[in-house]
Formats: C-alpha cells, sequence, structure tokens
C-alpha cells in the first residue's frame, strides 16, 4: 500500500498597509493556502505538476521517496557537521582568547547535527524533505507537523 502525505501549500498575496510619496510603501506580505495530497514514490522522486486556486498559475513539485528525504536530512546533518568541524579546527589553531569563537560558533552547528540525526533514526520528517518546488511560481510549504511514514 503506497503511503500518502498531506501538505499544505501557499500562495502569497501582497497588502499594502501604508503608501506614500517620500517614504514609499509599507507591504505586508500574506498568504492563502490549501491543502494537496501527494502520494510517495517507493524510490527516487517524481515530478507532479500542480495549478494554484489561487493565483491560477501551474507550478511544478517533486514528491521524495522515503529513502530520498532520509537522504536529504542527511546530507543536511553532514552541512551543518562540517561547519562545527571547521568552527572546532579555528578554536584550535587560534590563540585561546580567539579560540572561544570557534568553539562558541561550533556549539549550535553539532546541536543541529545531533537533531537531524535523530530525526533521520526515528523516520521524522519535515514536509520540506518530502516535496520541493521544482519549476514555475514559486509557493511557500507550509506544515507543522513532522511526517512520520508508516513501517511496511
Amino acid at each position: 500500500m503506497p503511503s500518502t502525505v498531506s501538505i499544505r501549500l501557499g500562495c502569497e498575496i501582497e497588502k499594502v498597509i501604508y503608501e506614500s510619496r517620500g517614504r514609499g510603501r509599507i507591504t505586508s506580505t500574506q498568504y492563502k493556502t490549501w491543502r494537496e495530497t501527494f502520494t510517495v514514490p517507493e524510490e527516487g522522486y517524481n515530478k507532479i505538476n500542480l495549478t494554484c486556486p489561487i493565483c491560477h498559475s501551474s507550478f511544478e513539485v517533486k514528491v521524495y521517496s522515503k529513502s530520498k528525504a532520509r537522504l536529504r536530512k542527511l546530507y543536511f546533518a553532514s552541512c551543518f557537521l562540517t561547519i562545527a568541524a571547521c568552527g572546532i579546527v579555528f578554536a584550535v589553531f587560534a590563540h585561546t582568547e580567539k579560540g572561544f569563537i570557534g568553539y562558541s560558533l561550533a556549539a549550535p552547528f553539532i546541536c543541529f547535527t545531533v537533531w537531524q540525526l535523530l530525526n533521520v533514526v526515528r523516520g521524522r520528517f519535515d514536509a520540506s524533505d518530502v516535496v520541493s518546488h521544482a519549476r514555475g511560481k514559486v509557493h511557500k510549504i507550509f506544515d507543522e507537523r513532522k511526517i512520520i511514514f508508516p513501517d511496511q
């Protein structure tokens, strides 16, 4: 049985709050949202053409399989780990008073790395790990909940 995910997408609507000749204009960006349900492929990714119900423009999204989403999450974890390693190397080779800067730079990235790796082990994914923009007008991917695939 193929897995499906329901993800909330948003279309940007710009609302002008105040406009003057001398000071320009102040705008507030708002999004109108809708839900789309995607079938997650077994391997690789699928490109799906969508039409926005708000602005009626067409765009394309990629829906990644569980293994591809896991690889994407591991890629970001390795990027965080690389930044942390650079901070630690800077701290080791810097003088004592500047070494603290490297360690303080590395600490949050080590936390991000552990957080990403724990999510990979637990099988919890963000909406942007499973669905990403491919082409056309950029629409925002909203979803606060973690996506957990059922074990098969």
